[in-house]
């Protein structure tokens, strides 16, 4: 018989340490990787990021934005080195030979070629050896293409070559002469991006786990975002009030007439009297305001900050208050709401702003960023409950090479040293383009830091966008959410579990609230019951429920519930 494996339990005086401690740093040092890696990242974070000094930056969830602004600047100066120093060498050059330019860029435009004939061969031989047909529509007009770029490419060869030589006397000589020039400056052209490649997989380097995250600039733009990614205010552009906590999961809210129970007036009246109307039931005046409900809420979720034993908390758990704002509702360019006017969004809330409990629990590094936003208000002698899931998935794969032995030992500089002949021909084409919209940017950004200045209304001063959730796995067409970009089940199990963790605790301390001010909490029950499909729900395929029995000793019946 094979004796069973048990867990030895703890002591209730001993807490055992995290098996598994995580690196708070992860995410920014993937979205730091980022910026060297992905040019499309680099110029959208710079752009309307960095260069937005009207523009308040999205709440910095898992990361630290500071660092990855930073970094992008120092790749972004990297990236203009080198094309500058492409385009010195080639202006150069046409001054003392045109046509050895000439001879030197079909050099290059072959490499391209070669590189995507290469291709075109493989989809063909990996069509052939998968017994799938071949894709003629697709491929036949790429080797059409590429014949016409291949001839191309040997005339414009031929002719600059013959143009070099000129007329002379010893023609073999002239011949070596200009195609040793040409080979000399195509070599001198591809060495600049393979040095760029070199420096690009340094930085990579490090940025492994465990490494300092550094700031390789710093100055006052910088300082200024490193304040407002920590503001109690999201100041959002567009649609998306919860910028920068991903994309929504769930969300769910009710209105509760707050009413005393029935049971009160039954046992002040006689026997024969009549049952109590519902007007009777409400109360002259509202019995208890917003704040006070919320401070009673957050005090309650206050117990499952990390500060006791791993059974009694949500590791990574925190919970504050937070104001959203639309971008073209600001008067004033803060991250900061003060407390009393914190407190007069909570009593009005139909303002354009909103006032939010945001429960979050930080996972996996800071790779994984579950949201709960707890709305509440009381309006109408009524209660409004709220509640909107986020979550915020991993950064992109690629970007995680960092983390990985192939991405940093050996092998990883030979394949910084292919990368940069490869990518040489794409480089020359778009350096010109990078130079001019580099400088575009610098002129744009270069206003003042607004601070907390008043503002003229009409303008949209909101985030245009997230950095943590541009550099995330998520694809977004015309607002809509396409991929989740989760990892495993076990990250998507934990977004649930989160989730519902903090619904449960939600409802119960909002339900202890109602019970000590003397309120009718049946329905509330019932809300609460179909809500979170508690045990008696059977679920089907539709995604509906049915719930009939006992919820805290109320009899209810519940028919087509969401769960």
């Amino acid at each position: 018989m094979v004796a069973s494996t048990q867990i030895p339990a703890p002591r209730r005086t001993f807490e055992s340490p995290n098996p598994y401690p995580q690196d708070p740093t992860t995410a920014t040092r993937h979205l730091c990787a980022a910026a060297y890696m992905d040019d499309d990242f680099r110029q959208a974070s710079l752009r309307k990021v960095y260069y937005q000094p009207k523009r308040l930056v999205a709440p910095s969830f898992g990361f630290d934005l500071v660092p990855v602004l930073s970094h992008s600047l120092r790749a972004r100066n990297g990236a203009l080195l080198r094309d500058g120093a492409v385009l010195l060498t080639l202006l150069v050059a046409v001054i003392v030979s045109a046509a050895t330019v000439v001879v030197a860029l079909a050099i290059v435009v072959g490499v391209q070629l070669a590189k995507s004939t290469y291709r075109l061969a493989r989809d063909i031989v990996r069509d052939l050896r998968n017994g799938t047909r071949v894709h003629t529509a697709t491929l036949l007009p790429r080797a059409i293409l590429l014949a016409i770029g291949w001839s191309v490419s040997w005339f414009v060869f031929g002719a600059g070559l013959a143009f070099a030589m000129g007329d002379g006397d010893d023609l073999d000589s002239l011949s070596t002469g200009s195609l040793n020039s040409a080979l000399g400056l195509a070599f001198l052209v591809f060495l600049v991006p393979v040095a760029h490649a070199l420096w690009t997989q340094s930085q990579l380097s490090r940025l492994t786990p465990g490494s300092t995250v550094t700031m390789p600039h710093r100055n006052e733009r910088l300082d200024e975002i490193g304040r407002q990614q920590r503001g109690n205010t999201a100041v959002y552009s567009g649609f998306r009030p919860f910028v920068g906590s991903g994309p929504v999961v769930e969300t769910d809210g009710f209105a509760l007439r707050l009413v005393r129970p029935e049971r009160s007036f039954t046992e002040a009246l006689t026997r024969h009297a009549a049952a109590p109307t519902e007007q009777q039931r409400e109360f002259a005046e509202p019995p208890f305001q917003a704040y006070e409900i919320i401070g009673y809420l957050r005090g309650h979720l206050a117990g499952l900050v990390p500060e006791r034993r791993a059974e009694e908390q949500i590791s990574g758990f925190s919970v504050e208050d937070r104001i959203c704002l639309a971008g073209t509702e600001v008067s004033q360019l803060s991250p900061e709401t003060p407390p009393e006017v914190m407190a007069a969004v909570v009593q009005h809330p139909t303002t354009p702003a909103r006032h939010y409990l945001t429960c979050q629990v930080f996972g996996w590094g800071g790779q994984l960023v579950t949201t709960v936003y707890v709305h509440i208000a009381v309006q109408g002698r009524s209660l409004y409950l709220e509640m909107t899931t986020t979550a915020l998935p991993p950064c992109a794969e690629r970007y995680r090479i960092v983390d990985t032995a192939e991405g940093t030992e050996g092998m990883a500089w030979l394949r910084a040293v292919k990368r940069g002949l490869l990518d040489t021909p794409r480089i020359i084409g778009r350096a010109p383009a990078n130079l001019v919209g580099a400088l575009i940017n610098i002129v744009a950004g270069s206003g003042n830091v607004v601070g907390s200045r008043m503002l003229a209304r009409g303008f949209d001063y909101g985030a245009q966008l997230s950095v943590r959730e541009l550099g995330s796995e998520l694809v977004f067409r015309n607002g809509t959410e396409l991929a989740d970009g989760v990892r495993n089940l076990v990250q998507v199990q934990d977004v649930a579990r989160y989730q519902r963790l903090i619904e449960r605790r939600v409802f119960a301390a909002v339900l202890d609230f109602l019970d000590d001010r003397d309120i009718d909490t049946t329905e509330y029950r019932a809300r609460a019951a179909s809500i979170l499909n508690i045990s008696g729900g059977v679920n089907n395929l539709a995604g509906t429920s049915t719930f009939t029995g006992p919820v805290a000793g109320n009899d209810v019946n519940i028919q087509g519930a969401q769960p």
